[in-house]
């Protein structure tokens, strides 16, 4: 009998391992099913009834927490490894392409060339006020990804990333919940829709490492920003289109997947062939507007999808998709927005032009309170006010749908992707932006 006693105590303890590993992979699935991690379908298509399912931002929804700070200094380690080694590569990989735009004025302006490949590689600062990297227009969706990760870490109290899904080309789509997560009201702000307007991801990024760095010692019109950011939580999504900006900044080394390469590469030969563009490939691409899939984010929504009709197939820009709201991007965008419990204005930023596009077919007191908006953010900015724009568009949604106040903010006064020359002046108007949207509304 003794003999079988040591076999006996074996086959006890891979039983009872067995067991543990069963209960930790119940436990896994009902975390992932309870958070929404799960059996997403077709959620976010533009098919089902307006705004069901509102809730205030702190509660989830089908949109998940992403990063638990506990697993931060993993996260941040392995992403600026990433990092690094992206940007190793990114300033060589092509340059601004040398077609011309021209400004408001009607003037030819090239864009600025890229930084050379001498230079060093991207290293993220750990002063609070240097996080984001300013330093080069190719601010890519790692280092993005890399100080998100960051910031949150540095500061859980007033930060939380989450997830609205991954695009179609394995990126995930960030959004963040800043200041108070339980306010009961709620600022959406949004940029880089157009994959080459990409400047305004950096933008967004630097307003929020500023007011996080400055949440408890600083004051706008005399007003705590910790009372500001206290009352409302302010919803951030830095950047709407991250697979087209990584075909904008990097090429063709920015696409993953080869049947995605293939596509890009079909889409650049129609657009040749109908005599859309003239411009060589490098450039093309770096001149690209829409998601991996040629479609343009902001002519996908419903309002006034019929009557867009610039480019019948899929295009570096202008194809508005074979049905309103089908792109993974524009569904993240709806989700978001008929979850938050009472968002009570959006800012969309683009690039250029230096103007405030608030017009989108509205009347009544949903025109005044736009109007009143767009004004507040001009007189702000300097911009001009600006007259009807594009249909099927994001902030046309928000207006015609959700019911609120949004804008379309066009930065910078060259052709995007703006040069690097551009950012001390969009940050020197936008600097307090936040801060203005929180204290007047």
């Amino acid at each position: 009998m003794r003999r079988f006693l040591p076999y006996a105590a074996a086959a006890l303890i891979i039983i009872g391992l067995g067991l543990l590993v069963c209960s930790a992979v119940i436990h896994i699935h009902n975390i992932r099913t309870s958070s929404g991690m799960e059996g997403s379908g077709n959620a976010g298509k533009d098919d089902f009834p307006e705004d069901n399912g509102a809730q205030n931002a702190s509660d989830g929804g089908l949109f998940k927490v992403v990063v638990d700070v506990n697993d931060i200094p993993a996260l941040y380690e392995n992403s600026a490894s990433q990092n690094n080694g992206a940007a190793q590569n990114n300033d060589t990989s092509q340059g601004h392409d040398t077609a011309q735009d021209t400004d408001s004025n009607g003037n030819e302006e090239p864009s600025d060339p890229q930084p050379s490949g001498s230079e060093p590689a991207f290293v993220p600062y750990r002063d609070p006020d240097h996080i984001v990297n300013t330093d080069t227009t190719l601010y890519t969706y790692e280092m993005m990804k890399t100080d998100l990760y960051y910031l949150t870490a540095a500061h859980p109290d007033i930060m939380e990333l989450r997830t609205l899904g991954t695009t179609e080309d394995g990126r995930e789509l960030y959004v963040v919940l800043f200041g108070n997560r339980k306010a009961d009201r709620q600022i959406f702000i949004c940029a880089a829709t157009h994959a080459r307007e990409y400047m305004t991801t950096q933008l967004v990024m630097k307003q929020m490492e500023f007011y996080a760095a400055h949440y408890h010692d600083q004051s706008y019109n005399g007003v705590p920003l910790s009372e500001i950011f206290g009352r409302t939580c302010f919803v951030v999504m830095p950047m709407v289109n991250p697979d087209g900006v990584s075909i904008s900044q990097l090429g063709e080394q920015g696409i993953r997947r080869q049947d995605l390469l293939d596509n890009v590469r079909a889409i650049y030969a129609s657009d040749t062939a109908r005599g859309y563009t003239s411009l060589d490939y490098a450039s093309y691409l770096v001149r690209w507007k829409a998601n991996v899939l040629g479609t343009d984010i902001n002519r996908n929504f419903s309002p006034g999808w019929e009557s867009v009709n610039e480019h019948p197939v899929p295009s570096a820009d202008h194809y508005k998709g074979a049905a309103p709201g089908d792109q993974i991007e524009t569904a993240a965008q709806m989700q978001i927005m008929r979850e938050l419990s009472n968002p009570i204005l959006a800012v969309s930023y683009h690039s250029y032009g230096n103007l405030v596009y608030y017009q989108y077919g509205q009347q009544g007191d949903l025109y005044t309170r736009n109007q009143q908006l767009a004004q507040h953010i001009s007189n702000m900015t300097g911009y001009t006010l600006a007259g009807y724009s594009n249909e099927a568009g994001f902030a046309n949604w928000c207006v015609h749908v959700r019911g609120i106040p949004a804008v379309v903010v066009e930065t910078g006064s060259t052709a995007a992707p703006l040069p690097l020359s551009q950012f001390a002046d969009l940050w020197g108007r936008h600097q307090w932006m936040w801060a203005m949207l929180g204290t007047v509304y």
